[in-house]
């Protein structure tokens, strides 16, 4: 069995989840885990495995006629890291006897207590509720699509892991209603906004926040290749060098009007990506969030700082003294891993 990645287990729960919530105004623990039995894990080498939750399901609000809902989901997860949290593993492994791996059960609880007061619950409330209050018959078709696959395809700019697709019948076709979509962000006790390579990454935050320094060029080595232990090792001590240099430039950089501007600016394209999606972070003891609506409301309200802490540069609230976000680098020259991670700090969340 491959190592269980916690974060990809459950952007496949909270689609499940989101179905049963459309289609019931509810999640049923046990429905819930009776659907991972049911899905066959050897679609998502090759495409989608699809599975309908409900097929013309009557809906209605008091006083309104009467509406039709088709509620699905489609799921393509990464094999090996979700193995044994779906199909006939889950089933033989863990549902048969009542248990489940890592902290999941854990975090199942923790997301069906949230849907009673989710942001994301409000968001498709107000999707759904949009066809129930219309005074109209309208037949529609809700699908929850999970591919975290191809949000990493896109290399990083897609960061919607889930999304809902709607679609109303007009006519004799089903045609998707585009202000019905909605993408989201999963996240299980995972801080890391971005993964990038050390060169790029650096060059990337200097450039937003308007660093005034020379990395680039006296740098551009790492953008290439190292062969054997003697460059491997000189790549390492420039990655030191360049992030020693890099911070010494944001700290001088921080005077600028427009530094705090810049870096929201910097960690906004990185959280959201070009679609926009709100991070959910489903963890043992609660359901955190970020939302866009928020995040606008911090900016116009949060003068950024930075200090120097260990390995990390953080870029804090003078206002609240909380940290909003941080970057570190992450080397370990015996595994040649080198990383630049861009990360988010508690005084982030709502």
């Amino acid at each position: 069995m491959g190592k269980l990645n916690e974060g990809d287990v459950i952007e496949g729960i909270f689609t499940i989840g989101l179905s049963l919530y459309i289609a019931y105004d509810k999640v049923d623990k046990t429905a819930l885990n009776k659907i991972r039995t049911q899905i066959d894990t050897d679609m998502f080498h090759t495409g989608r495995f699809s599975y309908t939750v409900a097929e013309n399901l009557p809906k209605q609000k008091q006083g309104h006629p009467e509406d039709v809902f088709h509620v699905g989901f489609e799921m393509r997860l990464k094999p090996k890291s979700t193995e044994g949290a779906f199909g006939k593993d889950y089933h033989d492994l863990y549902y048969s006897s009542s248990k489940d791996i890592g902290k999941i059960d854990k975090k199942i609880d923790q997301f069906i207590n949230a849907i009673n007061y989710g942001n994301y619950t409000r968001r498709v409330k107000r999707v759904v509720d949009t066809f129930l209050d219309n005074n109209k018959k309208d037949d529609v078709k809700f699908i929850i699509i999970a591919d975290g696959i191809e949000g990493e395809q896109s290399g990083g700019l897609v960061k919607g892991d889930v999304k809902l697709e709607v679609y109303a019948k007009v006519g004799k076709l089903m045609k998707k209603i585009d202000a019905g979509t909605i993408p989201f962000s999963l996240k299980s006790e995972s801080v890391t906004v971005a993964s990038l390579s050390p060169y790029n990454g650096m060059v990337a935050i200097a450039k937003a926040l308007n660093v005034t320094w020379d990395g680039e060029t006296k740098y551009l080595r790492l953008a290439k290749p190292f062969y054997g232990k003697v460059e491997q090792a000189a790549k390492f001590e420039m990655i030191v060098s360049m992030y020693k240099d890099l911070k010494q430039g944001i700290l001088m950089a921080q005077s600028s009007g427009t530094f705090s501007d810049n870096a929201f600016e910097f960690l906004h394209k990185n959280l959201f990506g070009e679609d926009l999606a709100d991070v959910i972070d489903v963890q043992k003891g609660s359901v955190k969030e970020i939302t866009g609506e928020h995040y606008k409301q911090l900016k116009g309200s949060t003068t950024l700082y930075v200090r120097e802490r260990g390995n990390y540069l953080e870029f804090m609230s003078k206002e609240e003294q909380k940290p909003i976000f941080h970057i570190r680098t992450k080397l370990r020259e015996d595994a040649n891993e080198a990383k630049f991670y861009l990360e988010v700090g508690k005084g982030i969340y709502l």
